[in-house]
C-alpha cells in the first residue's frame, strides 16, 4: 500500500490556554504546565459559514485537500473509510454524507468507531481492501469534542483534575489516498500492525451514547446535574502509554531492521504536550526527528496520525529527510489498543 495524498483540517481560530482558563475556572500557567498544550481548535455553530461545524464538515474538507494533493479525481476511488468517534448521527452513517457530498457513489463505505487507535486501524482495514484486488481509496480520521464538554452546571461541581481533560482535546480531521500501485511518489508502507491488548484491564477512557433516555440527572448543590459524557484515568494513562509506546517501536524497529536513533521522522502518540515529551525523551529520540503536533492542535482523536503525516511530508517536501524513513506509533486508552506503522518515502518510480 502505498499513502499518495494528504491533508489536514483545523476548523477556525486557536484556542488559548487562557481561552480555556476563562471558561473552566483554572489557571492559564496552571495548564501550560500540567498539559503542555498551548492552543486547539474546535467547531463552533457561530463561525463564518466556510469554517467546519461538524464531524462530516471536518472529513469532506479533508477528503477534498486529500484528493488534491494526490492528483486524483473522485471518481478514481473504489472505497472509503471514516474512522471516528464523534459521528454527527447514529444513522445515517456519517461517512455516507460525506460521500454524497464529495460526489462518490456506488463503492463500499465503512465507517470505524474508534479512539486514537482509529487512523491506523482505518490504514489496516484499506490495506485488506486493496489485497482484495480494489485499486485506489481513501481514508479519512475526523474528530469534533466541543459539544461533548460540561455544562456550567457541570463544571461547577468538577475538580480542576477533572476539568483540565478537556483542554487537551481539540477538533479536526486528515485524510489519506492510498494506493495498490506502489509505484509512483508517496509513503511505501513497510510494516502494518494492529492488536487489542486490554484484556482483563479496566478501559482508561469511556465515552458514553445515553440513548433515547438521555443523560442521567441527579441533584446537585447548585440544581439538576447531568451525567457527564465520559470519564479518563489519568494515571492509567500516564503509567502505561509511555510503555506501551516502547513496544510499539520495539517491534516496528525489530521487523524493519532500522534503528530508532536513526530514523529520520518519529511519529509519537499525542495525548499532550508534556507526555509526548516524557516518552520522546524516554526512546532516546531527538527532538529532530519527532514528527509532534499535539501542543498546537490538541489531541484531534482520529485525526491526529494524518495530521503528523501530513506535517511529515511537508517536512520532506521542504528538502529535510527526503528518502527518508518514517516510525508511527498510536495507543488507544480506551480498551487498551496498540498500532504501529513504518513507512519509507520514494519519490518516483521504484524500477
Amino acid at each position: 500500500m502505498r499513502l499518495s495524498g494528504f491533508s489536514e483540517v483545523l476548523p477556525g481560530e486557536p484556542v488559548t490556554n487562557r481561552d480555556m482558563a476563562e471558561h473552566f475556572g483554572l489557571h492559564e500557567k496552571w495548564l501550560d504546565m500540567m498539559t503542555g498544550n498551548r492552543t486547539r481548535y474546535f467547531c463552533r455553530a457561530d463561525s463564518p459559514p466556510s469554517v467546519p461545524k461538524s464531524t462530516s464538515d471536518l472529513a469532506v474538507a479533508a477528503a477534498t485537500a486529500a484528493l488534491a494533493d494526490a492528483g486524483a479525481d473522485v471518481a478514481s476511488l473504489e472505497f472509503l473509510v471514516l474512522t471516528t468517534a464523534s459521528p454527527d448521527h447514529l444513522m445515517p452513517a456519517t461517512v455516507n454524507l460525506v460521500a454524497d457530498r464529495i460526489g462518490l457513489n456506488d463503492v463500499p463505505t465503512f465507517q470505524l468507531m474508534s479512539g486514537c487507535a482509529g487512523a491506523l486501524t482505518g490504514l489496516y482495514t484499506a490495506r485488506a481492501l486493496l489485497a482484495s484486488g480494489l485499486r485506489r481509496g481513501l481514508v479519512i480520521g475526523a474528530d469534533t469534542c466541543l459539544r461533548l464538554f460540561p455544562s456550567s452546571g457541570q463544571i461547577a461541581s468538577m475538580s480542576p483534575a477533572e476539568l483540565i481533560n478537556f483542554a487537551l482535546f481539540g477538533d479536526g480531521a486528515g485524510a489519506v489516498v492510498v494506493d495498490a500501485d506502489p509505484e509512483g511518489p508517496g509513503l511505501l508502507v513497510e510494516h502494518l500492525f494492529l492488536r487489542t491488548t486490554g484484556m482483563g484491564r479496566k478501559p482508561a477512557q469511556i465515552a458514553r451514547w445515553f440513548g433515547t433516555e438521555g443523560a442521567e440527572v441527579t441533584e446537585g448543590p447548585d440544581g439538576p446535574v447531568r451525567e457527564l459524557w465520559g470519564e479518563e484515568d489519568y494515571k492509567a494513562i500516564e503509567h502505561h502509554v509511555p510503555e506501551h509506546a516502547e513496544t510499539i517501536f520495539k517491534e516496528l524497529t525489530a521487523e524493519t531492521g532500522w534503528r530508532l536513533d536513526e530514523v529520520e521522522h518519529v511519529l509519537l502518540p499525542q495525548l499532550n504536550g508534556v507526555m509526548t515529551d516524557g516518552i520522546r525523551k524516554r526512546l532516546g529520540v531527538r527532538a529532530e526527528q519527532a514528527v509532534n503536533i499535539v501542543a498546537d492542535t490538541g489531541n484531534n482523536g482520529n485525526a491526529v496520525p494524518f495530521v503528523q503525516l501530513n506535517r511529515a511530508m511537508q517536512r520532506i517536501r521542504s528538502g529535510l529527510g527526503v528518502g527518508g524513513r518514517m516510525l508511527v506509533a498510536n495507543v488507544e486508552s480506551s480498551k487498551w489498543i496498540l498500532s504501529g506503522l513504518a513507512l519509507r518515502h520514494q519519490t518516483g518510480p521504484t524500477r
